[in-house]
């Protein structure tokens, strides 16, 4: 706990203990082996279920993240219905439950890679092969949704290849809703900001369209190598899924057909109701493009390939053209009553959004008014003009303080770079690092690993202690 915070805060527990506290509860039920991912909300490991010595993934929700009574229990209730799906594009759940106070998910262990890890060792990869990866896990999204379960966290991460050259997806309608994690947790992290629709980022609520916009983004990320919106900070991403039309992806790829591009480009749609009316429609529309049986016998082996850590052959992509710079608006904070978790985390950045439009609207509006009265000229035959008042004096503002809060956090390896809205910041650790208020994008990087990157929620005058970061080998 932090004496001098005016919020007590959740201090996230070391790697090494969290490890050796979660080896000592599963004890007996689950024979926990070693850390296989980290995430803002779960971490996930390998494990051998005792009872049928089955290998599993087990994913441990993070102790930190205060999860209220209500919103605990609804987890577990999708979690349960998620458990009832099968289908061969989902991963198979086992077992959900709550021991010693922590969460998990026993699920099916998938021997092979995340698309994820595929695409940043490999680059875009051939139209035949993301075709055979959106048809597979538009499978597994329409079974879903036709049940009522909404995945809302689809990426490259939660797309699994297996060494059959199978396509799962994981994590399957048990994502975390922003609402249901307390903003007082260290490390809180709000969403996938690059994979998120524009409802979602509004805080509204998601339905299948969701899930079609997110799995565009992965069809669009397959293709050109990288996902369509980018920023160095998370308000920039939301700005560019609000406002900026995503771009030409035949910029980037000649190769792509029409109607795939015509199916990406409608289920990027920032309105909802513009993309397809169902994901089994989706599926419909994507299993209508014609793949030759040469090409689906070719994009196989090579997603067994990829699954295997072996690269193929390397598609070269054009460079896509740099995204337009959205206008901004710095306001001071004004006391409002306090509101639900919900809302303010929801809302929160379409508000400053939608104030920093209209601020460059009316400005735009009153420059181009300013112009018209510049360039206008009486009537010859009018009376003359009075002399113009003299210009009101305008009270130039003082600079606002920036309110911040403090970060600490460690890092393993010690030489990996810690990074803040794109800015290094340290190597090693950071102790106490004073870091604007709001939403901030943290990475931590090292050469030869994997990257991990969050979302925290920097409160005025909390210390947010996310103890250590330990990235994983990128052979692993």
């Amino acid at each position: 706990m932090d004496p001098e915070a005016g919020t007590m805060v959740l201090e996230t527990e070391d790697a090494d203990e969290l490890f050796t506290r979660i080896r000592r509860v599963f004890a007996g039920e689950y024979e926990v082996e070693r850390e296989l991912a980290r995430g803002g909300m779960a971490i996930v490991y390998q494990a051998t279920e005792t009872a049928l010595r089955r290998p599993i993934a087990l994913k441990v929700l993070r102790p930190d993240i205060g999860l209220s009574a209500a919103a605990a229990e609804r987890f577990k209730r999708e979690a349960q219905t998620v458990a009832s799906l099968d289908h061969p594009n989902i991963i198979p759940v086992y077992r959900i439950g709550q021991v010693g106070g922590l969460f998990h998910i026993a699920m099916k262990f998938i021997e092979g890679r995340s698309l994820d890890i595929i695409l940043e060792r490999q680059g875009a990869l051939p139209v035949p092969v993301a075709l055979e990866v959106l048809r597979e896990s538009a499978r597994g999204l329409a079974f879903a949704n036709e049940r009522g379960i909404v995945h809302r966290d689809v990426k490259a991460a939660n797309i699994l290849i297996d060494t059959d050259g199978r396509v799962v997806v994981s994590d399957f309608g048990v994502a975390l809703r922003a609402s249901d994690i307390t903003l007082t947790a260290a490390g809180t992290l709000i969403g996938t900001p690059a994979y998120m629709s524009p409802e979602q980022c509004s805080g509204r609520r998601a339905g299948p369209q969701s899930d079609q916009y997110s799995l565009a983004v992965v069809a669009f990320q397959m293709l050109a190598g990288a996902t369509p919106f980018h920023s160095e900070t998370l308000a920039g991403i939301i700005q560019h899924h609000f406002f900026t039309p995503p771009p030409d992806l035949r910029v980037a790829r000649q190769d792509v057909p029409p109607p795939l591009l015509q199916i990406i480009a409608r289920a990027l749609n920032k309105d909802p109701g513009k993309r397809f009316g169902s994901t089994a429609e989706m599926l419909a529309a994507l299993e209508s493009i014609v793949l030759p049986d040469d090409d689906r016998r070719a994009s196989q082996r090579a997603l067994r390939d990829l699954a295997h850590g072996r690269e193929t052959p390397r598609i070269s992509t054009g460079s896509l053209p740099a995204l337009p710079d959205m206008p901004t608006l710095s306001v001071e904070s004004i006391p409002r009553p306090k509101r639900s978790a919900r809302r303010m985390i929801g809302y929160a950045a379409a508000a400053t959004l939608l104030l920093a439009t209209s601020a460059w609207l009316v400005n735009r509006s009153l420059a181009t008014s300013s112009a018209a009265v510049v360039s206008a000229t009486p009537p010859r035959d009018s009376a003359p003009l009075p002399p113009p008042a003299a210009p009101a004096v305008v009270p130039v503002s003082r600079p606002v303080a920036v309110a911040t809060g403090r970060l600490r956090v460690l890092t393993s390896p010690p030489n990996a770079e810690i990074l803040v809205d794109g800015r290094r910041v340290g190597v090693g650790s950071v102790v106490d690092l004073q870091v604007p208020k709001g939403a901030r994008r943290l990475r931590v990087q090292a050469a030869g690993y994997t990257p991990w990157d969050t979302t925290i929620v920097v409160q005025t005058g909390v210390t947010h202690s996310l103890g250590r970061v330990t990235l994983r080998v990128s052979s692993e």
